[in-house]
């Protein structure tokens, strides 16, 4: 049983340690979705003449 709670202590541990880079990651990605879906209706709209 101890032992159990020391794995479980160590595994737990490591998952909240990489939840920051999981954040950076996460935002940054949608950052860039944003921007690639902001452009393309960008390029969307200069090709077919304007907005209607």
């Amino acid at each position: 049983m101890k032992r159990n709670l020391i794995i479980a202590s160590i595994l737990i541990g490591g998952i909240f340690g990489l939840l920051p880079l999981i954040a950076k990651i996460a935002i940054f990605a949608g950052l860039a979705l944003y921007l690639f879906n902001a452009y393309d209706e960008y390029d969307y709209q200069l090709r077919t003449g304007g907005r209607k």
